[in-house]
């Protein structure tokens, strides 16, 4: 049991601060779910739903053109924070994609998982924003 707690510690007091993973202190971008040697992903799921976040293949989300949603894409023992929006290109062409907030060099999202993807992300479709769908950050 000490050991349990001493975990959920680091998740709440430390480093993640997970009861803060709305953007009230958490670092918006890349997590390693593994400390000390053992990987904590399913805690980490636990601590997402929550705080509302759920499963959903990132093909099966409704987002609406000028709204985004916060989502984690959990790959193995790493967590990346970003969000499900449409982007536009025009009038006649938009896109729903998956885009992390950890750019590459060219200023573009590193990490992408198109609309039509059957990758699981954990969205708050609760937490909404408005964006400028012309100045997408």
């Amino acid at each position: 049991m000490e050991r349990f707690n001493l975990v959920l510690d680091m998740f709440l007091l430390k480093d993640w601060e997970i009861a803060e993973i709305l953007g009230r202190g958490v670092k918006r971008t890349i997590h390693d779910l593994q400390y000390d040697e053992k990987v904590y992903t399913q805690l980490f799921i636990e601590r997402l739903q929550l705080f509302k976040f759920r499963p959903v293949a990132v093909k099966n989300i409704q987002i609406e053109v000028g709204k985004r949603s916060p989502a984690f894409y959990i790959k193995g023992k790493t967590a990346i924070f970003g969000y499900i929006f449409r982007e536009v290109f025009s009038e006649k062409h938009k896109r729903k994609i998956w885009g992390s907030v950890v750019r590459n060099e060219k200023g573009d999202w590193k990490y992408i998982l198109p609309g039509n993807s059957g990758e699981v992300v954990f969205i708050n479709l609760n937490k909404q924003e408005e964006i400028d769908i012309f100045h997408l950050s």
